[in-house]
């Protein structure tokens, strides 16, 4: 008796035979009503339809997502990628400007420098990526000491302008306030760009000389200073005199002020002066000395000195 109730027990915990299961729903189907079965069906079918809509909106929300992701990264890489090359591309501007009574050293990126007078402009820019493409404008006054450039790349003043200054590696004054266009060339060689009658014209400027260009007739008038750094006294302010007489004072006082000095004998006089002549930029301040000096009367007008 023991043995057949053991024998059931294992009987009613075996796993349950899925191909009984077949046969029951398939059973179970086939005793439904026709309309039933079909109805059955129907469901089933829309809930296929659906899990399927459901699947491919799951789907759809992804592909959405992801392509909005992928827009949105590259949109900022554009942005990135621009601002980068703004930043490297970008020309920055440096101005400098000086005022009355005023100079000014300017240390460019070549290493060269700019002493700028009283009542004068500079201007250049340069770009992180490309640098300093060595050509500034000039407004005024100023003293330029270019550097060599190891690939003989040119300096450039005022391109395309009445006086055009090229130089690859110098010293010299130069002064482009209208309508005094003069250079000054201390040691080096400098070619000047002009119009002139004919057009287009160049002209290479000497060491000691002084080229001006006369913007009437377009004319180029030069003339040749034994002491060049003379003409330069603007930068400390002062005119250092070694015995000195009235008429070397008033030439170089004509060169310094862009004046004329009007053709006459000099009254005659025997006073040397030495030591310094204070220098502004009001020349009728600098002629008062002068006067006080030689004891002498000096009548500036319309730019042109008399002694009377």
């Amino acid at each position: 008796m023991t043995e057949n109730y053991t024998n059931l027990y294992r009987e009613d915990n075996k796993e349950p035979n899925s191909s009984l299961d077949e046969e029951y729903e398939q059973d179970f189907v086939d005793n439904l009503k026709l309309e039933d079965q079909v109805e059955l069906k129907k469901k089933i079918f829309r809930e296929i339809k659906s899990g399927i809509k459901e699947h491919k909106e799951k789907v759809e929300r992804k592909r959405r997502i992801l392509h909005s992701t992928r827009i949105a990264a590259s949109i900022l890489l554009f942005l990135l990628v621009n601002l980068g090359l703004w930043h490297v591309l970008k020309l920055r501007e440096h101005s400098y400007q000086t005022s009355a009574n005023e100079t000014l050293k300017i240390e460019l990126p070549d290493g060269s420098t700019a002493l700028l007078n009283s009542n004068s402009q500079l201007t250049f820019s340069y770009t992180w990526a490309f640098g300093f493409d060595r050509k500034v404008e000039l407004n005024g006054e100023a003293y330029f000491d270019i550097a060599k450039d190891s690939d003989a790349k040119r300096f450039i003043i005022n391109e395309g302008e009445a006086m055009e200054v090229e130089v690859f590696g110098t010293e010299f004054n130069f002064k482009n306030q209208h309508p005094v266009h003069k250079l000054t060339l201390i040691e080096g060689s400098v070619k000047l760009g002009y119009q002139s009658e004919q057009g287009e014209a160049n002209r290479m400027v000497i060491p000691g000389e002084t080229v001006k260009l006369n913007v009437e007739n377009h004319q180029i008038e030069a003339k040749t200073s034994p002491n060049p750094q003379r003409l330069l006294a603007w930068q400390d302010r002062k005119l250092r005199l070694q015995n000195e007489s009235l008429e070397e004072i008033l030439n170089i006082i004509t060169e310094l002020y862009d004046l004329e000095l009007i053709e006459q004998k000099t009254p005659p006089t025997s006073q040397l002066i030495s030591g310094s002549l204070p220098l502004t930029d009001n020349p009728n301040e600098v002629i008062e000395n002068i006067e006080v000096l030689f004891n002498t009367k000096i009548k500036l007008e319309n730019n042109s000195l008399r002694v009377q």
